[in-house]
């Protein structure tokens, strides 16, 4: 991205006029003029541009996102604003009016000599504008391009341009590559080893065109990071618009792109159009004369032909030069054969039933005496002789003679309309415009309506079967659509089993390229952890203990189908979650993704969210609301865990599909025996045990096995790695007013209506009264802040120790319900002034500690928000300590003293160990050794010496 001075010179450069510069100026100055939204079917989102140090909106993963790339990577590109300021256009309509309207194009590029506007439309889509605006979008006839008439207008008077760009243009190879190698594209210094460089150079220059399998054979201590680093360095050369980077048995290397084009040069032969094989015989083996020299064909490939004379001479022709030979008749031999092609006979084998084949076969053993000449052809029947006439017809047409002898009862039947073609135009009009509403009117009455009209039209009406037909044969979705709605029509949408060969793969080429991260309800009815641990009376806790159903959000890998990391949290879905998933992903494998797809939630929809991607140069896509099928990835792996963990569990909530049958005895609620904690743990150990190690029936694969081979063939990408400790702080939350950043008083700074102090605040006051620092909080514990003093994050404290102690382990959620709580109290109190400060937070949560002395009392009269929060922020604490895995003091009291709750008077002598034949943990990975004495098998009510 230019700075002032850059940008003055390139105007001057390109002697720009004063109005030019202030529209360029205009676009470079203000923020994109619209937030783009991919619809219905689009694929939108942001890209971390490290060109422009910023991301850059795309309403299309397929089109405008392969022009992002391009323009990434090009050289000639200095800069490229998405979503620039509206600008107007005049033309014509196509009836003849005089249209001038605002259009935002889709991105402002400035290269080095020139700029303009560019707009992104897919090829079937500027195909049907044509013909909706012919004189907006037109073809250039030379090159197949296509230009907008008034943008070009719009664009000349500033002496810039305007381009359009069609989805034919995009080179997927290109696209492909750019994906592949772009963890490469940064401001890190990637080194290779000076003698891997050396020995990899001198090899290509004394080989050019060598692939990267033979560099590998040749250099056996080259990895595929250290290519790849060569490769975007540009110290050697790859066609990436030619090559696939992740084929290297078929990817060519030079030193330089001089030597590549010296080399296309040199090798290069023009692909004429392939031979056409209805008029040539060019098979292998076929016999020629050419120039009375007896030549034999030895191999046929897409640009050449190779022949061998008998002597053992090979000469090889172009195809090109080979057709033009036959067709002067310098090449003869080539036997010209029929009209009909071989693909159409098998065309014709095709189609034809098993049935179909068998008479085929029986008219042929009839008329084999007659073909061989062993009876005389007088003797035939009328039949027979019909026969024999449409064999050799069909063998001098086509080559061979049975064709001409299938039955075709596929054609039979009545062959004229009996419905007059106005009545039929009037039912399938009625059926469009009556039947396919929203009213949704069955099929007799509409045809009761239209038996009404045809009379009065004078027409006799068809029958009910008739109409009913004419039903039928309209477009299913279309129809569902009209009468039901979009989503309900999602079903019968085309679906698309594989891609076609231009396109990029949908779930990556390796792993951490794709990842998707949803979260779902678990299917099963919770009890606490605290309440189950206190020992109280069974029936008395019934009811007092459930904490209904917990949300378990999960990161994906689309190409392995691995499950990188999940959460599981009473909350509902929130950034809070989301970053959490990501932390725990970080810790275990020290690295995101390059691609993350995400659902339209607004857990995923949030600043922090996006400044935490951008920060990481991950690209977020967004998929269409209400298809499931774009997140498919997902909703296989929901749908594989219930069938195989959440719906074997006690207290799953199967039933309540039919909850008219729902009875006491079968309620999840009286059948929950399940904690969060204990859930979270096994649904783990089945994540990471279970699924990760049984085959994936569309990968035909372990997710493990996979996901290993995956990384070796991509490279480790060790630049790319994360400390987990830094990512602390950037997963951490900043507040989303005054750009984060908070002044620094004689208090400290505040934060949510707490103050915060660092004995470093001090030390920057000295220096200037405004201070201004950038800060973040722990959304899960209100009394960690973090400030960024002189080049470092510092971590503060709430400013009233008196209240540290108070505040501790409360969550950001809890203590904005509470704030909420405070405000609505205040106004019941009549004061119009309501005031939130930490002092008056610290006396709420005081008064509800005090009436959460009688646990079991508390949670049947405290079921209010603040207490409800509470309880579920203890059991996430649990979770969290799970996650850490920290050290884990075995006794009772632990768990009390972290909580700040009471000892119970309960026993803690007994030792609960696993029994012989129940579920045991050996073969586990080390994440799972925890220092617990679990007893699964006890009764839900018992207390468990989980700590």
């Amino acid at each position: 991205m230019m700075n002032d001075v850059e940008f003055e010179a390139w105007c001057c450069h390109l002697s720009l006029s004063d109005e030019a510069i202030n529209e360029i100026q205009k676009t470079r100055s203000s923020e994109p003029s619209r937030l783009v939204d991919g619809g219905k079917k689009s694929v939108s989102g942001r890209f971390p541009s490290l060109k422009m140090g910023r991301t850059i909106q795309f309403e299309s993963h397929q089109n405008e996102l392969a022009l992002i790339y391009k323009l990434e990577f090009d050289h000639d590109v200095l800069e490229y604003w998405d979503q620039p300021p509206t600008i107007y256009l005049e033309y014509l309509s196509k009836s003849g009016r005089r249209n001038r309207h605002p259009h935002t194009p889709d991105f402002f590029v400035i290269r080095r000599n020139s700029a303009g506007w560019e707009e992104c439309k897919t090829e079937q889509e500027l195909l049907r504008l044509t013909e909706k605006s012919p004189n907006r979008w037109t073809r250039i006839e030379v090159n197949s391009a296509w230009s907008c008439p008034p943008g070009q207008e719009y664009a000349q008077q500033f002496g810039l341009y305007y381009a359009v760009r069609s989805s034919a243009e995009i080179n997927w190879i290109f696209v492909e590559n750019f994906i592949w190698l772009e963890d490469y594209f940064t401001h890190k210094a990637l080194e290779v080893k000076k003698v891997l460089v050396c020995r990899i150079q001198a090899l290509v220059r004394a080989e050019p065109g060598i692939t990267l399998n033979e560099i590998y054979q040749h250099v056996g201590e080259a990895t595929a990071d250290d290519l790849n680093i060569l490769i975007v360095t540009r110290q050697v050369f790859v066609d990436l618009e030619k090559y696939l980077i992740f084929l290297p048995e078929q990817v060519k290397v030079f030193a330089d792109q001089d030597t590549y084009d010296h080399y296309k040069l040199i090798t290069f032969v023009e692909a004429p159009t392939v031979l056409d094989s209805r008029k040539l015989d060019i098979t292998i083996g076929k016999i020629i004369d050419w120039d009375g020299v007896s030549w034999t064909i030895i191999n046929t490939g897409e640009t050449s032909i190779t022949l061998s004379r008998p002597d053992g001479e090979c000469s090889t022709l172009t195809n090109k030069a080979f057709e033009a030979l036959a067709r002067d008749g310098k090449i003869i031999g080539l036997l010209q054969i029929s009209e009909v092609s071989s693909s159409e006979v098998e065309e014709f084998w095709r189609r034809a039933s098993k049935r179909d084949q068998e008479v085929a076969y029986s008219r042929v053993k009839e008329l084999e005496p007659f073909l061989n000449e062993e009876r005389p052809r007088k003797e035939l029947n009328r039949t027979q002789r019909r026969w024999l006439s449409k064999y050799l017809k069909a063998e001098k047409l086509v080559g061979n003679g049975i064709v001409g002898l299938f039955p075709n009862y596929q054609n039979r039947g009545w062959r004229r309309d009996g419905i007059e073609p106005e009545v039929q135009r009037l039912m399938e009009q009625h059926v469009e415009d009556h039947y396919e509403t929203v009213k949704q009117e069955s099929v007799r009455h509409a045809y009761r309506m239209f038996k009404v009209i045809c009379h009065e039209k004078g027409y006799k009406p068809p029958s009910y079967e008739s109409y009913r037909l004419a039903i039928n044969k309209r477009p299913i979705h279309e129809q569902i659509e009209k009468r039901m709605g979009a989503r309900a029509a999602y079903s019968e949408e085309d679906f698309h089993w594989y891609l076609y060969r231009e396109e990029t793969p949908a779930h990556g080429r390796r792993p951490f390229q794709i990842c998707h991260m949803d979260c779902t309800l678990v299917d099963v009815e919770l009890l606490s952890e605290i309440m189950l641990y206190l020992g109280l009376d069974p029936k008395e806790l019934r009811g007092q203990a459930e904490m209904g159903r917990a949300y378990v959000i999960t990161l994906m890998d689309a190409y392995s189908r691995k499950v990188l990391a999940n959460y599981m949290t009473f909350d509902p879905p929130s950034y809070r979650s989301v970053m959490m998933v990501l932390r725990i992903c970080v810790d275990k494998w020290r690295r995101l993704p390059q691609i993350i797809v995400v659902d339209r939630g607004s857990e995923f929809d949030n600043v922090y969210f996006d400044v935490l991607l951008a920060h990481y140069r991950i690209t977020k896509k967004q998929r269409p609301s209400a298809k499931p099928r774009n997140g498919s990835v997902m909703e296989c792996l929901f749908g594989i865990a219930d069938q195989e963990f959440w719906h074997n569990l006690m207290g799953n909530t199967q039933i309540m599909k039919s909850v008219r049958q729902v009875t006491k005895k079968v309620d999840p609620k009286n059948n929950a025996v399940w904690t969060l904690a204990r859930l979270y743990l096994f649904f783990r150990i089945y994540c990471d045990e279970i699924y990760d190690t049984s085959p994936h029936p569309a990968i035909r694969m372990s997710p493990r096995d996979t996901f290993r081979i995956g990384l070796e063939r991509s490279g480790l990408r060790g630049h790319t790695l994360i400390s987990p400790e830094e990512f602390k702080y950037w997963s951490m939350p900043e507040p989303r007013d005054r750009g984060g950043q908070r002044q620094v008083t004689a208090k400290g700074v505040k934060i949510h209506y707490i103050w915060y102090w660092h004995e470093s605040f001090k030390t920057i006051r000295r220096r200037s009264r405004v201070v201004k620092v950038d800060v973040r909080f722990d959304p899960f514990d209100i009394t960690v802040a973090y400030a960024y003093v002189d080049g470092e994050w510092v971590r503060c404290r709430p400013k009233r120790l008196s209240e540290l102690e108070i505040l501790s382990g409360r969550s950001e959620k809890e203590m904005l319900t509470a704030a909420e709580e405070i405000r609505r109290l205040n106004k019941l109190q009549g004061r119009d002034f309501i005031d939130v400060t930490d002092k008056k937070l610290a006396e709420f949560f005081k008064h509800v500690e005090m009436a959460e002395t009688a646990l079991s009392t508390a949670w049947r009269d405290a079921k209010k928000k603040i207490a409800i929060q509470h309880w579920r922020d203890v059991e996430r604490q649990i979770i969290h300590a799970l996650i850490e895995e920290s050290e884990i003091e075995p006794e009772t009291n632990h768990l009390l003293r972290l909580l700040n709750l009471p000892t119970p008077q309960a026993d803690t002598t007994s030792n609960h160990e696993l029994n012989d034949g129940d579920f045991s943990t050996d073969g586990f990975d080390n994440e799972y050794e925890f220092d617990l004495n679990i007893d699964l098998n006890a009764k839900p009510f018992e207390p468990l010496e989980v700590w």
